[in-house]
């Protein structure tokens, strides 16, 4: 696994692995954060943004853990960025609240608990149809619209919007039998 690589020189705090990871992912970064700050933002400020997301990574690299994947973390810290980003400017953004706690974590101290719970949201979603599945990622992950992934899909919005609720109550119920409620979601 090269993130394990990656991560292993990014505690040892090897420059070029840093380099690497910017690299690697900085578009997904980078993509993310311009599907949730949308027009309200240039993209220089998104690119600044993308910035802050690997100066944390690389303040925190001592607590990443080596066996899991960057990217979650990296999905969470960069949404989070840009989410903080659009308060600043006191918008009425929203998104579902059980979500928002999964991975709203600032800082890599509470990777471990998050790593868990992005585990079981990975495995519940791995329970699901394909289409379930994109949907999820799309909205939560990617902060794509409604619109753009019904077209994408071939379904209506409305039936888009009743998917994403249906597997949000299915992951919620997932999550409550293996110990998690919101209050206990980081």
């Amino acid at each position: 696994m090269k993130d394990k690589r990656l991560i292993l020189k990014l505690k040892k705090k090897d420059p070029k692995a840093l380099d690497a990871l910017i690299k690697e992912y900085s578009s997904y970064v980078f993509t993310i954060i311009r599907n949730i700050l949308g027009g309200a933002f240039t993209a220089e400020d998104a690119e600044e943004l993308s910035a802050d997301v690997f100066f944390r990574l690389w303040e925190n690299a001592e607590k990443l853990n080596e066996e899991r994947s960057i990217s979650p973390y990296l999905a969470a810290c960069a949404r989070n960025c840009a989410k903080n980003k659009l308060r600043e400017l006191r918008t009425d953004y929203c998104a579902d609240e059980l979500f928002e706690d999964v991975i709203s974590a600032d800082s890599v101290q509470d990777s471990c608990e998050i790593s868990r719970q992005l585990e079981l949201v990975t495995e519940c979603l791995n329970g699901l149809s394909d289409t379930e599945q994109e949907l999820f990622v799309r909205f939560y992950y990617y902060g794509e619209k409604i619109k753009d992934i019904s077209k994408m899909l071939g379904l209506s919005e409305n039936a888009c919007k009743t998917k994403l609720f249906r597997t949000r109550d299915k992951l919620r119920k997932y999550l409550a039998e293996r110990g998690y409620t919101n209050e206990k979601i980081r």
